[in-house]
């Protein structure tokens, strides 16, 4: 019997060596547990945000704008992408929630707005488009994307990113889709054919929030904070590129919209 405490108390000796010994390698690098990279792609930096109001009354999705509670929303200039400059057309997003939904709107002004994609899923990134990109809880990692043209074709996907450690490398999940989101377009002018007269097109968007899996409170709950931004493309001259610009709510600082660390911050409100 004794010897087997013996044995006992030496093992235990030993087991409290060992964890003695590994917390004072841990104590001794705390380099190692704080170290953070700087990969110059400015995380954080200078973020747009806004505070989500709740509606009065009924959005009827039409595509106007024109109800009570739009005409209140406050307008969030989109700015140029890369930069946070001024875009050369009027670029503005405004954003409403209910318990169901949360509303987008959008105004494009566009003297020549068009489209040549009609299929749904189809590569509208290729031309004129508006586009959100939604991460209810904030992780950076995985996000929702649609897309909508001047003629109300949509594209949407879930969005896995590698974050800033690896510049933003992504890959999209194609089959999946919104179940119940709503969406209209109206033009003044043509809207789908290149060459022809327009003045602007305004989108009105209901995204529902049960159709996204990580939302933290469904509805949300006053002061919930979601990061999302939203962007236009104009294509300006087909045969010249660099007659294009690109727009967004929360500028991300470099050419590219699979940017979360620089999406903005939306703030529900009731």
């Amino acid at each position: 019997m004794s010897s087997c405490l013996f044995r006992l108390s030496s093992v235990f000796t030993t087991v409290t060596c060992l964890f003695l010994t590994c917390c004072i390698i841990i104590l001794s690098i705390p380099e190692a547990v704080s170290q953070t990279t700087d990969d110059n792609y400015n995380e954080g930096k200078n973020l747009s945000s806004y505070t989500v109001t709740r509606t009065t009354g009924t959005i009827n999705i039409d595509g106007r704008l024109d109800e009570t509670d739009w005409q209140r929303a406050i307008e969030a200039p989109l700015k140029e992408t890369n930069t946070g400059k001024d875009v050369p057309l009027k670029s503005t997003a405004k954003f409403l929630w209910d318990d169901t939904f949360l509303y987008v709107g959008f105004y494009c002004e566009d003297p020549d707005a068009w489209a040549t994609v009609l299929e749904e899923d189809g590569p509208l990134w290729q031309e004129e488009v508006v586009e959100l990109f939604i991460d209810p809880d904030g992780n950076g990692y995985n996000y929702y994307e649609h897309e909508i043209n001047p003629v109300n074709v949509k594209v949407d996907l879930f969005v896995i990113n590698t974050g800033s450690r690896l510049k933003g490398k992504i890959e999209g999940w194609f089959e999946w889709d919104f179940k119940n989101i709503k969406s209209e377009v109206y033009v003044v002018g043509d809207g789908k054919n290149s060459g022809t007269k327009d003045e602007y097109w305004t989108v009105e968007v209901a995204v529902p929030f049960d159709d996204l899996w990580e939302v933290p409170h469904s509805p949300p709950e006053d002061g919930d904070m979601w990061r999302m931004n939203v962007y236009r493309i104009e294509r300006g001259d087909p045969e010249n590129k660099d007659d294009d610009w690109y727009a967004a709510f929360s500028p991300t600082l470099r050419p590219s919209f699979h940017t979360p660390w620089q999406f903005g911050k939306i703030y529900f409100k009731k």
